[in-house]
């Protein structure tokens, strides 16, 4: 089973405000054959006892609502250290840390390029990093193709 972006962002619409009241932001949502995955964030740090806690909460909802109740599992997790950077959410969380970005080009005939740098401001549409040596660049969140924090092990 498939989800499609708009029944994606219902799932996020009608479960966020629910995980908001208890300071857990609903990060992502996926699917995997018959289970829906809910992808959780918490400051400070997420624990068994939170995902357990929001399985508990969510799942009666999603036994009886019409879209939902055909996935027969649903999974709540973290969504890790080295999850994609897609949202304006995700940069602000990560302000002060370095990051990799992918970057489309706006058109097609150019190529697209990669920016490393730490993110220093975030706004709804974009992001800005500063580059090693000072310099720093702006890059619009609806331009990027992949992002990640640079994991120095």
């Amino acid at each position: 089973m498939r989800m499609t972006t708009t029944e994606k962002n219902a799932i996020i619409e009608m479960l966020a405000p629910m995980l908001d009241m208890d300071g857990i932001e609903l990060v992502d949502v996926e699917t995997h054959g018959q289970t829906l995955r809910l992808l959780i964030h918490k400051q400070g740090g997420l624990s068994v006892a939170d995902c357990q806690a929001v399985n508990h909460v969510l799942h009666p909802i999603l036994e009886v609502h019409e879209h939902l109740a055909s996935y027969a599992q649903l999974e709540v997790a973290s969504p890790g250290i080295d999850r994609p950077l897609q949202t304006a959410k995700d940069f602000q969380r990560n302000c002060g840390r370095t990051v990799q970005i992918e970057v489309a080009s706006e058109s097609e005939n150019e190529q697209g390029y990669h920016v490393q740098g730490t993110v220093v401001e975030v706004h709804p549409e974009r992001v800005v990093l500063a580059k090693t040596g000072g310099k720093s660049i702006s890059v619009r969140i609806s331009q990027i193709r992949k992002a990640h924090l640079h994991l120095k092990w």
